[in-house]
């Protein structure tokens, strides 16, 4: 049996009373079919409608052939129920889906641009076109949708054959079969829709082209109606004078402010990069100097634990192996300061960081001649993880912090040794 559709007949009906044809699991959740309803199902780009079945929450709304599904928080215990439908939803959707009608139809007017999807979404809705618009066209369209919406045209819902409302000039997709709904604003646009609609075009309220962009050869229009819009308008107006009150600007002078403020970060982050390449050569500089100072039999691994001083000896060998292992230091930072330590002369660089996980990066001088990824291999193979390079880079890591040590002190005595 056909589930009535008490909202086709009037969209501002927000309370009825139904009986229950059938009782089902949908997707896990309990649900019913009535023999009538004042909700909406989800369709045609509009979202169902929420609300209560006899205070019991109402989740979902679908279609299922002629029947309405509604699915619920909890079972229905009676055969007879009372149902009311979220009034604030309702309304908006109204005000969304039939700002959507006539920015479509003045975007087809002003721009030939026809629409190919609507999608009204919890935050922000959309039209697809089927070809691409300039932000003129689309300023031009969006004047003449409010025009109309603020001229108050009446909007009337009738319903029609196929023959009928294609002799109209109206497009009839073909789900909709012989009996065809449909909208019209007054002397403008007249489309078949399922949807709810105001009774008049004021209703809407206003209409806000909020962004577009080129999708998928054409373009996608953002845009806002009614109380949505007015919301945004207000919050954009808090943001803004939340911003001039930082920069000490106007509103109008806000660009140039915020253009001045990226120059200057741009220009101090130049700066950082270059103070730290130049401490970071000032290191590699010092640990290089130290390991052609010390003897083979220099400090143990973890003998200095400070978080920006290396923990363990640099030591010389056969090629000078300098060796040195962090805590906390990032590990871009790290891959920075090996690159500067195997530039002051020929050695291989070993340096680990432990930041929640273990951090490995090693590198050697041109014509050292280690495997340097095969010393990563099995140095992150005891840190439990993995990594990789070429040539004379290779940088990983792993989950075992405990065994970074182990880990340097095998690939120091594995680079120490003969090719």
């Amino acid at each position: 049996m056909p589930t009535r559709r008490l909202h086709r007949e009037d969209p501002y009906l927000l309370e009825f009373d139904a009986r229950v044809l059938a009782r089902l699991d949908h997707d896990g959740r309990p649900a019913v079919v009535l023999d009538e309803t004042a909700f909406y199902a989800e369709s045609g780009g509009q979202p169902w409608d929420l609300g209560t079945l006899d205070a019991v929450p109402v989740l979902a709304v679908v279609e299922k052939g002629d029947e309405i599904v509604h699915v619920l928080e909890a079972p229905l215990a009676g055969d007879h129920v009372h149902g009311i439908v979220d009034g604030e939803r309702r309304r908006d959707h109204r005000q969304q889906h039939h700002g959507q009608h006539l920015l479509s139809r003045a975007l087809l007017e002003l721009c030939g641009a026809r629409t190919v999807s609507f999608h009204l979404g919890s935050e922000v809705s959309t039209i697809d076109l089927d070809r691409a618009v300039s932000d003129a066209q689309v300023e031009s369209a969006l004047r003449r949708t409010n025009d109309v919406v603020w001229e108050a045209r009446p909007v009337r819902v009738r319903t029609t054959t196929r023959a009928e409302a294609e002799a109209l000039g109206v497009a009839v997709p073909e789900e909709a079969g012989d009996a065809v709904r449909l909208v019209e604003a007054e002397g403008f646009d007249l489309q078949p829709c399922g949807g709810t609609h105001p009774r008049s075009t004021a209703e809407v309220g206003c209409v806000a082209v909020v962004g577009q962009e080129r999708y998928k050869g054409a373009s996608r229009v953002r845009f806002l109606c009614g109380h949505r819009a007015l919301a945004a308008a207000r919050e954009q107006g808090r943001i803004l004078d939340r911003l001039t009150g930082l920069l000490s600007s106007s509103r109008a002078d806000l660009p140039e402010a915020v253009q001045r403020l990226l120059d200057q970060a741009v220009a101090t982050r130049k700066d950082v990069a270059g103070l730290m390449e130049r401490t970071l050569r000032l290191e590699a500089r010092q640990l290089f100097a130290k390991s052609l100072a010390d003897s083979p039999a220099a400090m143990a691994l973890g003998s200095m634990p400070t978080p920006t001083t290396p923990t363990t000896a640099i030591t010389t060998g056969s090629p000078t192996v300098v060796v040195a292992r962090f805590d906390g230091r990032d590990p871009e930072e790290l891959l920075g300061l090996a690159q500067a330590i195997v530039a002051e002369g020929p050695c291989v660089a070993l340096l680990g960081t432990a930041t929640g996980k273990a951090h490995l990066v090693f590198a050697q001088s041109p014509g050292v001649g280690r495997d340097v990824p095969a010393l990563l291999k099995q140095a992150v193979a005891l840190v439990g993880g993995r990594g990789g390079g070429r040539g004379d880079l290779a940088r990983g890591g792993g989950d075992d912090v405990a065994r970074l040590d182990e880990a340097l002190a095998q690939a120091a005595a594995a680079a120490r040794a003969k090719a």
